[in-house]
């Protein structure tokens, strides 16, 4: 009896101690905080990082996925609009560079936001973001907390 009472105190204390070390879980659903993002070629921090504090739109695209490229080019649009309210990220998924940097300039996208990833990159991406079933795009508020998946114009143009 002595023994599993010590048995549980000692599980409770261990759960107990490790709790005060956890911080808020990283998970790609509104309300979570938004899981890292490292990309080989960002030349140290990462985007998210390097726009700690501000509001983030962070949209992931493909050549091949129509829609998330139209997504890409309407969002980048929206972010050059004079008193736009959040700064866009742009993660290119696909494996060629050759072809991100040709649509990057096809599409007149803004270079400074768009950034593209190593295969390597791409299949952590892939899974901590959620990504299997379709690219989207994600709100960050100042905190890093999601507050929208693919965020409409509307709900864009409140940002202040």
């Amino acid at each position: 009896m002595n023994k599993a009472l010590l048995t549980i105190a000692t599980v409770g204390l261990l759960i107990l101690f490790s709790s005060a070390y956890y911080s808020a879980p990283a998970d790609s659903r509104i309300g979570y905080k938004a899981p890292g993002l490292t990309l080989d070629n960002s030349n140290g921090l990462s985007p998210l990082q390097q726009h700690c504090g501000e509001v983030v739109l962070l949209t992931f695209w493909s050549s091949a996925d129509v829609e998330s490229r139209l997504s890409n080019k309407h969002y980048d649009s929206l972010s050059r609009v004079d008193g736009a309210g959040f700064i866009h990220v742009s993660v290119n998924m696909d494996r060629s560079q050759s072809v991100f940097d040709a649509i990057v300039t096809i599409d007149n996208l803004n270079h400074s936001s768009q950034y593209s990833t190593s295969h390597g990159a791409q299949e952590k991406i892939i899974k901590s973001w959620r990504l299997d079933e379709g690219y989207h795009s994600f709100l960050l508020d100042v905190n890093g907390k999601i507050v929208a998946v693919d965020p409409d114009d509307q709900m864009l143009a409140q940002i202040k």
